[in-house]
């Protein structure tokens, strides 16, 4: 009896528990947009103290080297951050495969009671956005990609002109560095946003 009993408890146990497993696989917007957060604020954080950090290296190669490797680390950590196998990509493509499921749900729903459909068409406007983020942050991988190669192409170059003793164009390559920086940082907070307007689309349950 009282083996009965422990196995009972134990398979109740158990079928109350399953279903929060499962709620926690769920893919979660909210969880998404922290991880797109904290990319952006990172490389913000980077950009700081650059352009004070590029003037300090004027007199020095190695100062000068080493802004170069920590500009190319901070654009290495965005393009890791989005690839195909990233946890934001996957959870991205996890969401936008449960929304379409949604949507579809709830157009079939509403072909008995047309009071459903302006809830399958909240569900297509989250769709949408989601599909606009993924489309930003593929376009920012392949930014990302090209702007780290660029780093590396001209990296002997502003080295050479440290050596040569003509500090002007070895800081003219840093700050053009910089630039696309600036540029790769303004195009993260427009993928934060994009990711917040996702976040916000209102969905009646």
């Amino acid at each position: 009896m009282k083996k009965a009993t422990l196995l009972l408890t134990g398979l109740l146990s158990l079928s109350l528990l399953l279903p929060l497993a499962r709620a926690a696989e769920q893919p979660d917007m909210a969880r998404l947009f922290q991880k797109v957060n904290a990319v952006a604020e990172q490389l913000q954080a980077n950009l700081g103290s650059l352009e004070n950090n590029i003037q300090a290296s004027r007199d020095s190669i190695e100062k000068g080297g080493k802004v170069l490797d920590d500009m190319l680390a901070s654009v290495s950590r965005v393009n890791e951050s989005m690839a195909e196998d990233s946890e934001i990509w996957k959870e991205l493509d996890a969401l936008l495969e449960l929304w379409e499921q949604r949507r579809q749900e709830t157009l079939r729903k509403s072909e008995s009671n047309p009071a459903f459909m302006p809830i399958a068409t909240a569900w297509q406007s989250k769709l949408d956005k989601g599909r606009e983020l993924r489309n930003q942050i593929s376009t920012e991988r392949a930014n990302s990609l090209a702007l780290m190669r660029s780093i590396e192409a001209d990296r002997d170059i502003v080295l050479a002109y440290y050596e040569l003793g003509q500090a002007d164009k070895a800081i003219e390559g840093l700050q053009k560095v910089s630039a696309n920086l600036a540029s790769l940082n303004k195009n993260m907070q427009a993928i934060v946003e994009t990711a917040n307007d996702a976040q916000q689309v209102p969905i009646s349950q």
